[in-house]
């Protein structure tokens, strides 16, 4: 009896051991970021409840490193807090982890429950795509239809005083920049990527990003992009200096340039140390910032997480907490931009490129996390090397990368007419655009807010309204109801009810109003009529919440009605919510509108 005990009592605590081993695993991968695992991994970057405490880490990589055959150094302690974790082989060289190492190594790492994350150093590349073809020089600034009215917001404001970090590849002389240009920083560690043999220094010069066949994951090779240069252009670039070549958006702001982008890319972590930088943030080892920015232009990315314990959404968080607005380019795979980091991570104005018809382009990301759009393909500034430098000169590319900086060059345009905050400046970006016409946001392809506006952006800020949703523009100024209507059919299920989604815009963040209008049509599919006793209608405002019932199982409809709304913001997304109680599932929404007075600017 006592052996059956003793059997069963070890048999309950193997149990209990394998239990408490499992959720140990559940809890490491928990904070594991594997989703950027790539074949070759020789960083990772380990971030503790304690940053301070190295000593027990080691602990902790030493036996990761058993577990994989590789030796685990701590390179330096990185400015998000987290530390900076090298695989190492003989001699102390770079010795890259498999995927299924890299893995193991890094549950290994979380097993410590004072780990807060462990993640990979990814490389992050920038968003762009070349284009050869020709395009009519910059008409994004100037088209009337879906350009930025950048042309006629340069009555109003053009960016004096303010500068804009351009985080990418760095800067290369040039006529239409060298004016404009302010301090900078080369963040690239690793010499091999910097291709100026002394890994982080003062000069952000562009060494230029060319490689040969064969090389980065790419059997076919690429030319130097000078891609820093054509962002910085499209930002800043000089104007109206007697030369051929390009405008900026902020032209007279000036270009703080970061280098972080060299040969086959950049790390995560020599990026997140430059964005904090950037912002006046504090980067061991690098002198202080004397030209903190207060817009940052991140054109660049790549796949993975954005956690809250990433090194990436500290750096941002750090950079909006100093005051900086943070533009991330949406990237240019054409999927959800919910796998993209940095346009991923919160606190950052994401952004999405429109093709020369107002459409979302045909490569950009897309999805919820997308504040804004701007056209995708513009001429600017670059050098015409294949390699190394040769001779300023201009080229047209496109991508998500081009349509960041415009809208960078727009909030460094609101920030010289007064001080905003980093939310300040997106609202009144977001509340004062136009809804592009494929993506906005009840699409499945969602590119948020829509085009920027810079005319009507700028107006707003001239009209005194500061980009808090609870303030209103000037009454001075006169109003014209607008009207936003949703013609799409949905059908209305047997027993059930169907929402019809409506975007509304351009309100500057003010109330919908008392005299609100809307107007809606049924139809019976097939011909005839609705049994209007069988279907409840209701408002849904933005925030979800019911503001009227339209129609409540009645025998007649009344289509057009004016509802009191103004206790609900006007911009966002608005929904008419119709319930059928009958058993016949041939009715749909035909369609339905939305008016509120809208500001409207004279001349």
């Amino acid at each position: 009896m006592k052996k059956s005990l003793l059997k069963l009592a070890l048999a309950q605590a193997v149990v209990l051991a394998l239990g408490a081993a499992a959720h140990a695993a559940s809890d490491a991968s928990d904070r594991v970021d594997t989703s950027a695992l790539d074949a070759n991994v020789t960083r990772l970057i380990v971030t503790l409840d304690d940053a301070s405490n190295e000593s027990a880490l080691r602990a902790d990589l030493d036996r990761a490193g058993s577990a994989v055959g590789r030796r685990l150094e701590t390179v330096r302690r990185l400015a998000t807090g987290g530390w900076l974790v090298e695989s190492r082989g003989d001699a102390k060289r770079e010795a890259a982890l498999s995927r299924d190492e890299a893995e193991l190594a890094m549950l290994e790492i979380a097993r410590n429950p004072a780990v807060r994350s462990v993640e990979p150093d990814r490389l992050l590349k920038h968003t762009f795509t070349p284009n050869d073809a020709k395009y009519p020089d910059q008409w994004a600034y100037y088209k009337s239809r879906f350009g930025t009215n950048t042309a006629g917001a340069w009555h109003y404001s053009t960016g004096a005083g303010v500068k804009i970090a351009v985080i990418d590849t760095g800067i290369t002389p040039h006529g239409d920049l060298d004016a404009n240009i302010v301090g900078g920083y080369d963040f690239i560690s690793s010499a091999t990527t910097a291709r100026d043999g002394d890994g982080r220094d003062a000069n952000p010069n562009d060494e230029g990003d060319w490689y040969d066949d064969g090389e980065c994951g790419d059997p076919t090779g690429a030319p130097s992009s000078w891609h820093g240069s054509h962002v910085a252009g499209i930002a800043a670039a000089v104007t109206n200096n007697s030369k051929k070549g390009s405008a900026g958006v902020a032209y007279d702001a000036k270009v703080v340039p970061v280098r972080v982008l060299g040969k086959c890319g950049g790390t995560l972590s020599d990026v997140a140390e430059a964005i904090i930088w950037a912002s006046g943030g504090a980067v061991a080892g690098v002198p202080a910032n004397p030209n903190p920015a207060k817009v940052i232009n991140l054109s660049l990315g790549g796949p993975g997480t954005c956690t809250a314990a990433s090194s990436m959404q500290t750096a941002i968080n750090t950079a909006v907490g100093n005051g900086a607005v943070v533009v991330v380019a949406a990237g240019n795979d054409a999927v959800n931009v919910a796998t993209a980091t940095p346009a991923r991570c919160n606190n950052v104005v994401a952004v999405a490129a429109l093709s020369s018809t107002g459409s979302l382009a045909s490569y950009s990301n897309f999805g919820d996390k997308i504040d804004v759009a701007a056209p995708g393909t513009i001429v600017s500034t670059v050098n015409t090397g294949t390699t190394v430098q040769v001779a300023e000169g201009y080229a047209s590319y496109q991508g998500t990368s081009m349509a960041a900086p415009q809208v960078a060059g727009l909030a460094a345009m609101i920030l010289a007419e007064g001080p905003f905050t980093p939310a300040q400046v997106e609202n009144l970006m977001k509340y004062n655009g136009t809804a592009a016409l494929d993506c906005a946001f009840d699409a499945v392809k969602s590119c948020g807010w829509g085009l920027i506006d810079a005319l009507h952006t700028l107006r707003a800020v001239g009209s005194g309204y500061n980009g808090n949703v609870a303030v209103s523009p000037s009454p001075a100024n006169y109003v014209k109801p607008t009207f936003f209507e949703n013609t799409n059919n949905y059908a209305v299920p047997a027993n059930g009810n169907v929402t019809s989604p409506n975007t509304v815009w351009g309100q500057y963040g003010a109330n919908a109003a008392s005299s609100t209008t809307v107007k809606y049509k049924l139809l019976v599919r097939g011909g005839g009529l609705v049994d209007a006793t069988k279907f409840k209608i209701e408002l849904i405002a933005a925030d979800g919440s019911v503001v009227k019932v339209l129609h409540n199982n009645t025998a007649s409809f009344v289509t057009t009605q004016t509802v009191n709304a103004s206790g609900e913001i006007a911009d966002g997304l608005w929904k008419l919510r119709v319930t059928n109680s009958g058993s016949a599932a041939n009715v749909n929404i035909d369609s339905w509108s939305i008016g509120f007075p809208s500001i409207f600017f004279p001349l």
